[in-house]
């Protein structure tokens, strides 16, 4: 005891700083601001280096492609204005990637046809190829596409904030944050693509069903395959669960249809080449051109581009397995008695079976194609447990 008093520890606790400690640790509004601050720390730092250091990466050019479509007259106008849009920010080394970093970028460098057949693709997430020429006029096209990533990305931040503190669950935040960093938070938001918007409209959706203003939500539902088509999958997973649980289905059951019209209306317009077409490009074997490409049905190259999806996500990506934790983290608070009001239930039913039923609509590794659905799991569990650490640090 004697050798203790004389330590460094013993020091500590005998002048008080154990007990300041302790007082701190059981101040709830103390550690509810420390954990908010937290969380916002992190998506400013993301936000602010995706600004200063935006990934330029391949979807950049196209959707800036896109965007310049309806100002341009030839393929070679297009590929022109384009990349002298690119290289005014692009960094040498991400320049040099873009052009020649492999066979499939070297093609599109060089041959102006080959690359405006590929904009099939990419035209019909209309509503985001549309803010990005909204936004020309004030920041330049390239900076309004960067823009689109980091500006929804700190809207989501504080959305999801703004949710956990009207649920008291503000210390929830310690574990929200890193969580949606693990689903792909940074890169999603380095990156130039329609993600980190989608990500938003569709946590705001969740929010509102959540209150039941089912309205309200199926408006905003609607709007986001105007976003990214294949948000037609969380539709459809809110439409089984409305079924199954027996919400109001006329909402639900009319967002659905309405939003299939709009995303067969928006491919036959846009001229996208088909599932299949756009699924043998995207998970058996990227093609220089999409001109006219209609490649037969084959079983074999179906089955070969769900194994190759699969065995990439399980490598290279977090996804699968993140899923598999927030599936045993929902069936440990279901035991312990914190399962949440019956829409939240609900909702992460929905959401299970979307992140399933993505993967299974189009094999798609990366992680960003399930951060809609994860991030709405991740955020229900937060606000499901209501994690406190201050009652811990009075026990």
């Amino acid at each position: 005891m004697a050798q203790s008093q004389g330590s460094v520890v013993g020091w500590a606790v005998n002048t008080g700083a154990a007990d300041a400690i302790g007082r701190a640790a059981s101040n709830r509004t103390l550690l509810d601001s420390l954990s908010a601050l937290f969380f916002l720390a992190i998506f400013l730092v993301v936000a602010a280096y995706s600004w200063v250091r935006p990934d330029y990466n391949w979807d950049m050019v196209a959707y800036v492609a896109t965007a310049l479509e309806n100002r341009t007259d030839s393929p070679e106008q297009l590929h022109a204005e384009t990349w002298k849009a690119i290289e005014e920010g692009a960094r040498e080394a991400q320049l040099y990637n873009l052009q020649r970093g492999n066979p499939y970028n070297l093609h599109q460098w060089e041959n102006p046809a080959d690359f405006e057949s590929q904009l099939s693709m990419y035209r019909v997430k209309i509503a985001y190829i549309g803010l990005i020429r909204l936004l020309e006029p004030v920041f330049g096209i390239a900076k309004a596409s960067i823009l689109l990533s980091t500006l929804p990305s700190l809207l989501f931040g504080l959305g999801c904030l703004w949710w956990l503190w009207r649920e008291k669950a503000l210390q929830g935040a310690i574990f929200l944050a890193p969580a949606l960093v693990i689903a792909d938070l940074f890169h999603m938001t380095t990156a130039v693509t329609p993600d980190m918007l989608l990500a938003l409209v569709s946590m705001a959706a969740i929010y509102l069903l959540v209150k039941k203003q089912d309205f309200a939500a199926c408006t905003l539902l609607f709007l986001s395959v105007f976003i990214r088509p294949d948000n037609i999958i969380l539709i459809f997973a809110l439409l089984l669960t409305a079924i199954a649980f027996g919400w109001r289905l006329l909402p639900i059951a009319f967002t659905f249809i309405v939003s299939l019209t709009a995303c067969v209306l928006i491919s036959k317009l846009g001229g996208h080449p088909g599932w299949w077409a756009h699924f043998y490009f995207s998970c058996v074997e990227i093609q220089n051109s999409m001109a006219g490409f209609s490649p037969d049905f084959s079983l074999t190259t179906f089955f070969k581009g769900y194994l190759r999806g699969a065995v990439v996500a399980l490598l290279d990506n977090d996804w699968p397995l993140l899923s598999v934790v927030i599936m045993a983290g929902w069936a440990l608070l279901w035991r312990a008695g914190r399962q949440g009001t019956g829409r939240e239930n609900a909702l992460m039913f929905a959401l299970a079976i979307g992140t399933l039923g993505k993967f299974a609509s189009f094999p798609l590794p990366d992680d960003r194609f399930y951060f809609v659905f994860l991030s709405g799991m991740l955020m229900l569990l937060a606000i499901m447990w209501k994690p406190r650490f201050d009652i811990f640090a009075k026990a």
